[in-house]
């Protein structure tokens, strides 16, 4: 795809707002000079990030679902004190999940609420981050340019007492309204492309002790949003994130959900005994109180269908082209290559190839090392070289795994649930780490403490699982995993 063209689409995505249809689409495409297919269209659409699917062949983007949608936080006691609010997560899902929290902006009677930077407890600012899963807080509050030159890589992305975080000020609303602790925020995005949310103050009644008729609907609210994500735990599972679980419910019952007397996911889960924060893997979802979140479920029981194909031996070796980019580079690092190496080391074991195949795919490695040798500076790849052999190392073991539990695997129900989540998470981290690697080497250069640590810990969590998964593979038979996203 040109470039222009790419810009062009992304453009439509992120700001139009009316339902369409993959004809409009492909009508679209046609004006940029690009011929599509109603199946290209499809494709493309069902994969953005950017779009929900309402019926077969219409779609609303995200700018179209979440604006002006109703949403709505309290602020703690301390920003109340200090006049000013952190976004933390409490747009979630409703604003672009690409987009830091600190790059959002707030408006009041159409003026700009003025940003500025304070200091938070650690605890404090986590708790503002919580629907990130604790397991990336951290990350997104150091990710805030009032924390620039944290390196949390070389604290174990543990949080020092204190840190400082982007805020927005409440003073226009202390003054023209008398804004106090207790009080809420009704928020609505009416920008979804650049971030920008307009607020409405809610005030609450003086007598703390008296019910409010929206006290009431409030609660009600609480029950409908426990009720469709206990619903959406059988229906769509963990989801990629709890942010996609968010989405999902938003999106689907938005009309009860997104109205003028909403509460907060965040106040939601303080007061719920049925739906809680429960780790998923090495991550965190939100799932039924007390229950482990498994691997496998309603929502994807075609991994137990028998996949059984011709074309087994190509599923085998689907290995991405950066993946084959970084084991040529390896082979360059150590300043050595041998086509046959590389060739081995990308196959998974027991595969075996006609001689016409591996002919063919040995003329294919050489073309890739005399593309990438032209431009291959071994100077510049010091520090990322050894990080790079690492993650290809790792990546060897976890697909090994992945393969040996493909080749035996009956029912995927009966392995265990958590070790088979974090294989998942593994494979896929190391596999986008790599692909960070190739695509953006100077990015990767910047943040090898990150990606080191990174490494230490998936190396230390594939160790654990390793061993009861193969003592599972080795009683079971037959095939039928498929990584779980």
């Amino acid at each position: 795809m040109k470039a222009q063209a790419k810009t062009l689409i992304d453009r439509f995505l992120r700001t139009y707002r009316d339902v369409f249809s993959d004809k409009d689409f492909a009508r679209i495409l046609g004006k940029m000079g690009m011929r599509a297919t109603r199946t290209m269209c499809e494709d493309y659409l069902v994969s953005s990030d950017c779009v929900f699917m309402i019926d077969d062949g219409l779609y609303i983007t995200r700018a179209g679902a979440f604006s002006n949608r109703w949403f709505s936080f309290k602020p703690t006691r301390g920003e109340v004190e200090h006049k000013c609010f952190a976004a933390g997560a409490r747009c979630m899902p409703f604003v672009d999940p690409e987009m830091l929290p600190s790059s959002l902006t707030f408006t009041y009677k159409g003026e700009l609420l003025s940003r500025r930077v304070a200091v938070f407890a650690s605890t404090d600012a986590a708790d503002l981050f919580a629907l990130y899963g604790s397991e990336f807080a951290s990350q997104y509050i150091a990710a805030d340019p009032a924390n620039e030159g944290m390196d949390l890589a070389s604290q174990d992305f543990e949080l020092p007492p204190e840190v400082r975080l982007t805020v927005n000020s409440l003073e226009p609303l202390v003054k023209y309204c008398a804004f106090k602790y207790g009080d809420r925020i009704l928020c609505r995005v009416v920008d979804w492309d650049f971030g920008q949310i307009e607020v409405v103050p809610v005030k609450r009644d003086e007598n703390s002790m008296r019910m409010q008729a929206d006290d009431l609907e409030r609660q009600n609210w609480y029950n409908r949003i426990e009720a469709d994500l206990l619903e959406s735990f059988d229906a769509t599972g963990p989801c990629a994130s709890i942010e996609e679980q968010l989405a999902c419910i938003f999106f689907d019952d938005g009309k009860a959900l997104c109205t003028a007397h909403c509460g907060s996911v965040e106040e939601f889960l303080l007061q719920s005994r049925k739906v809680a924060y429960e780790p998923f893997g090495v991550e965190t979802r939100l799932w039924k109180a007390g229950e482990e979140v498994p691997a496998v479920g309603t929502w994807n029981n075609f991994l137990n269908v028998d996949t059984d194909s011709d074309d087994s031996i190509f599923e085998d070796m689907a290995a991405p082209d950066f993946v084959f980019d970084a084991y040529i580079e390896d082979q360059l690092f150590e300043k050595k290559y041998d086509p046959d190496i590389v060739l081995d080391r990308i196959l998974p074991d027991g595969v075996h190839l006609k001689p016409e195949e591996r002919k063919i795919l040995l003329l294919h490695i050489d073309s890739c090392h005399a593309i990438i040798k032209k431009d291959y500076n071994w100077f510049a790849d010091f520090h990322i070289g050894p990080l790079r052999r690492r993650a290809l190392a790792l990546y060897r073991k976890a697909s090994r795994l992945v393969l040996e539990i493909d080749r035996a695997a009956v029912n995927l129900a009966r392995y265990p649930q958590q070790e088979l989540v974090i294989l998942s998470q593994i494979y896929n981290h190391v596999l986008r780490m790599l692909e960070m690697i190739e695509r953006e080497p100077t990015a990767a250069a910047e943040d090898v403490d990150e990606i080191a640590a990174s490494l230490d810990g998936m190396e230390c969590n594939f160790e654990d699982i390793s061993g009861e998964l193969t003592d599972a593979v080795k009683s079971e038979s037959g095939n039928g995993f498929i990584v779980v996203k």
